[in-house]
């Protein structure tokens, strides 16, 4: 029977197999582990966990290896003792990791509340929430240390675990255990002393044992504590049960058949007879609260603060995202809970700014209606709406009113709306950011979290039918983009239909090109929503040229765009394209994940490409797209250029393009910051070029993006891309296309380490190479195939075959491939121990390279044959050669690159070698900085080899470069 690995995360991360400890010493390790746990059966981005992992301190770019190595020895803890499986799964540019109930603490507790939701009376609620308070061993995760990681994870699992235990104390209550709950309570108040919640429930408590004076002294307790801490006065919850308590309110006393116990005073001293006011009216407009409202507390925390804060600016902030997302809801959500802020009155109107078929409400008509609520007569109110508004702020100053002006069109129709004074409260809700709105803040509303949208699909269907097919309720969430309005109509959809299976809405909603015509129920409809927006955008000739934009992005499959790939699609200069894009940002109909990158949800795609259909040709839509790919290969054909000179044989592979189309790279860091932000994109355009069996677009594109991959280190993408790449060769059978993919991917393979499979491609491609006569290529996958047989130990059939892609360089006269062979060829025989061999190899090699003019492969087959000499025991030479290599390092402009580390770490050998120990230390320290910057190594490996009293190991550097 296979043992199980299990986790916990209530307390130190814990893991454990069979009841015994699995260690997971390395920080970075725990970091990766937990992150992966705190989102268990869902996938995490490789970018979040690098974010988890150095706290926002290093660029993403490099630390993808960095994390994919963590990853990599994490698995291997993990899957010992599983017949070599791995919890750990990789998902779309990332990974996760799956967990039950029975695997992980934390999903135990998430399933044991939610059962405890469900329960038929308060007797099986309060075992179930026992039991799930029962699993926590200490401070969460508290071995882990990752401040992002405690600030947001861990943050919000405290808060949860806060709220179920005050719903504990409350169902204890209800079934009248208040004896045995006061030691417990007033634990929890001790630990969180600035809960007022706790502090009600002791006093309630302490109050039904007969212990009125002590429930008197734990409020005291709490006013003096709250004032001395943060200046303020207890909440309204805590004085009117203080004075329900002083009064002896028969309310509070323990009823064993009621259903619930109220913590609040009598209903008689919190309402008035209809009619007894006592001053000007109290308008309460507020539409009902949302009863199935979930997620979004890092928001309502936002608006909170906003409009409840004491500093002296006005208190308004805006909501503004994409339609669907659930603003309006969020907007009455946050009202209601600040609601006893604003005695003075609530006011609200849906101003109908993105209503389908309903014409926005005019300033003026608003106005009226706000002044007659707050007791002007419809008669008085001025019919001039600067003088109204003048008015409204006039009856404004100085009263706490909350006023909600939901669905703004723009700016201008909410600038006349804002009351006087700055004890008012304004909460706003649009499409459109605000930005021109004096003193407004902005909070832009994206799409739920992916565990915020599941939880609100599974109140509205209901958590029994979601735990009955939780991977299809995952996937339908998915299917609507964790679009809070898409989330609702497809849980209506099944609310209205009993008889459907969850599966059955996951194939209904499958198709692409029906999903938002399935997405539509009673008067709500995604696409009518996106359908306001998009309409604003065709009513002027000013923003036709953006809804054009629009359009087109929909026939692309690419996550984000550049504006130079807008503009190639667009066929505009790319200051037009950067205009347009802007547009669309403001609209709400594109996002702008970070500078000069631009996104679109995925329904609105979907959206934009049925109006593609609709508005623009075939031939329209299929040129926009070429011109698309065309951008990518001419682009990373002049970054292959660029890298690597003597490759620019890869850039006549395929389709020919205008160079012209491509971005403008210059140097080699704009190629690496550019193949690290289109990766995906690339990644894409080649599968998408395959799908539409345009195999010159594939191969060109695979064979030019080779070189800027392999210099970023990114062996993950390249096959990916090289598998891709194979497909479309074969599909194609293109002979030069099919030789150079097998060469391709065969070679990522050996990076990675899958040997026997590299082995396997490489001689497919030398096979066909050989039928095409192409004995030059076909001496290249001899080198290759060298270079795997190395790796696998068997140095002798390494060395045969370095020698024969040798005599065929040599009959070719091609003096740069002879070079890099004889290099490659030194390499094996330092680590077949024939040390004088390597020597003249090297030797050779740097002849041969410095001949064919890459002074950049000189200087590296430089830097091998120092190290021959050291491993020949020749260190003075060593040290000497070491140093000539790093002034050619500076001279070459590799000083701060991976190169410059090898060579310093080399030399510190050397001079280690020479009993120099205190120069060796010198450049071991100063290479582990390099690396560190490159995110190549972690600070605690920079840290243990700074502190180093003796040589580090060579081991260190030989597994990150």
């Amino acid at each position: 029977m296979d043992e199980e690995v299990r986790f916990g995360v209530l307390g130190p991360l814990e893991v454990t197999r069979d009841g015994r400890v699995v260690p997971v010493s390395a920080v970075k390790q725990r970091v990766v582990l937990a992150t992966l746990l705190l989102h268990a059966n869902r996938p995490v981005s490789l970018d979040l966990l690098i974010e988890r992992i150095w706290d926002g301190t290093v660029e993403r770019d490099g630390a993808r290896a960095a994390v994919q190595a963590h990853v990599g020895r994490l698995r291997g803890t993990l899957q010992a003792g599983l017949d070599g499986r791995s919890p750990i799964q990789t998902r779309d540019h990332g990974y996760s990791i799956k967990a039950t109930p029975d695997t992980l603490d934390v999903v135990r507790f998430q399933d044991l509340v939610s059962r405890a939701t469900e329960a038929g009376d308060a007797e099986e609620e309060g075992a179930l929430l026992r039991r799930a308070l029962t699993l926590s061993r200490g401070p969460i995760l508290a071995n882990v240390p990752s401040a992002s990681l405690h600030q947001v994870e861990v943050a919000w699992l405290t808060e949860e675990h806060l709220r179920v235990q005050a719903r504990w104390f409350d169902v204890g209550l209800r079934l009248g255990r208040h004896d045995e709950l006061v030691t417990e309570i007033r634990t929890t108040t001790a630990t969180h002393p600035l809960r007022e919640r706790f502090w009600a429930q002791l006093m309630l408590a302490l109050h039904r044992c007969g212990r009125q004076a002590e429930a008197l002294q734990a409020y005291q307790s709490v006013v003096t504590l709250l004032r001395d801490e943060l200046g303020i006065d207890p909440g309204g919850e805590l004085r009117r049960l203080h004075q329900a308590i002083l009064s002896d309110d028969p309310e509070l006393a323990f009823s064993p058949g009621a259903a619930r116990t109220a913590i609040t005073p009598s209903a008689r001293e919190a309402t008035r007879a209809d009619g007894d006011h006592e001053g000007p009216p109290v308008p309460a407009e507020l539409p009902v609260n949302v009863t199935t409202f979930a997620g979004r507390q890092g928001e309502l925390r936002v608006l909170r603060d906003a409009l409840t804060g004491d500093g002296p600016g006005p208190r308004r902030i805006a909501i503004v995202g994409a339609g669907g997302t659930g603003k309006s809801a969020l907007a009455v959500h946050a009202a209601h809970g600040v609601a006893g802020r604003f005695p003075d009155g609530l006011l609200y109107v849906n101003l109908h700014g993105a209503t389908p078929n309903a014409e926005p409400l005019k300033p003026q008509e608003v106005l009226r209606r706000f002044l007659r609520s707050l007791g002007m007569a419809d008669s008085a109110v001025p019919t001039e709406v600067e003088e109204a508004a003048g008015r409204f702020r006039s009856f404004t100053s100085g009263r706490r009113v909350l006023v909600v002006l939901d669905n703004a069109r723009d700016a201008a129709q909410v600038r006349l709306l804002l009351p006087g004074g700055s004890r008012c409260g304004v909460l706003i809700t649009s499409r459109r950011a605000l930005g021109s709105l004096d003193g407004v803040a902005q909070q832009r509303l994206g799409m739920l979290p992916d565990e915020e949208a599941l939880s609100l699909f599974a109140l509205l269907v209901g958590s029994a039918r979601v735990a009955e097919e939780p991977g299809p309720a995952a996937e339908v969430v998915r299917q609507c983009g964790n679009l809070p309005l898409a989330v609702r109509i497809a849980a209506a959809r099944l609310t209205n239909r009993p008889t459907w299976r969850i599966s059955t809405l996951v194939g209904r909603l499958a198709a692409e090109h029906r999903r938002l015509s399935e997405l539509r129920v009673d008067d709500q409809a995604v696409r009518a929503s996106f359908m306001v927006s998009y309409h604003d955008l065709t009513a002027s000739r000013e923003s036709s040229d953006a809804a054009r934009v629009f359009r087109l992005l929909g026939v692309l499959d690419l996550p984000d765009v550049s504006v130079p790939v807008a503009a190639a699609l667009a066929a505009v200069p790319d200051e037009r394209a950067e205009e347009l894009l802007d547009q669309l940002v403001d609209m709400q109909l594109v996002e702008t994940p970070a500078p000069g990158r631009y996104a679109m949800h995925d329904l609105l795609r979907l959206f934009a490409r049925e109006r593609a259909g609709e508005q623009e040709s075939r031939e329209q839509r299929v040129r926009a797209v070429e011109r698309v790919w065309h951008h990518y290969v001419a682009t990373a054909r002049t970054a292959t250029g660029l890298v690597r000179p003597k490759a620019r044989w890869r850039t006549e592979i395929g389709v020919r393009v205008p160079s012209r189309q491509d971005a403008e790279l210059t140097t080699r860091e704009g190629v690496y910051l550019w193949t690290d932000a289109e990766v995906c994109n690339v990644l894409t355009v080649v599968a998408q070029a395959t799908r539409a069996s345009d195999h010159e677009v594939a191969a060109a594109l695979a064979a030019a993006f080779a070189f800027p991959l392999y210099d970023r280190g990114r062996w993950g993408d390249q096959l990916e891309l090289f598998t891709t790449a194979v497909r479309s060769a074969e599909s194609s059978g293109e002979p030069a296309h099919l030789a150079l993919a097998y060469s391709d991917r065969g070679w990522a393979r050996s990076r990675l380490g899958h040997l026997h499979e590299a082995i396997g491609d490489l001689r497919r491609s030398l096979e066909v190479y050989r039928q095409m006569g192409n004995h030059h290529r076909a001496a290249t996958q001899l080198e290759g195939l060298g270079g795997v047989y190395r790796r696998l130990g068997d140095f002798e059939n390494a060395i045969g075959h370095y020698h024969q892609a040798l005599d065929g360089f040599r009959e070719h006269g091609d003096h740069y491939l002879q070079g890099g062979a004889l290099s490659n060829l030194g390499v094996t025989y330092q680590h077949a121990g024939r040390y004088r061999e390597a020597i003249d190899a090297h030797t050779r090699s740097i002849a041969f390279l410095r001949d064919s003019g890459d002074t950049l492969a000189a200087t590296a087959a430089l830097g091998n044959l120092a190290e021959g000499h050291r491993l020949a025991g020749e260190a003075k030479q060593s040290a000497v050669l070491f140093e000539e290599t790093l002034a050619l390092d500076h001279q070459e402009g590799l000083a701060g690159t991976y190169w410059e580390a090898e060579h310093l770490w080399g030399l510190g050998r050397a001079l280690h070698d020479l009993g120099e120990d205190d120069r060796a230390r010198q450049c071991w320290r100063h290479s582990s900085e390099i690396l560190l910057t490159l995110r190549l190594i972690g600070a605690e490996e920079r840290d243990a080899i700074v502190a180093a009293d003796h040589p580090p190991t060579p081991e260190i550097i030989e597994r990150h470069l």
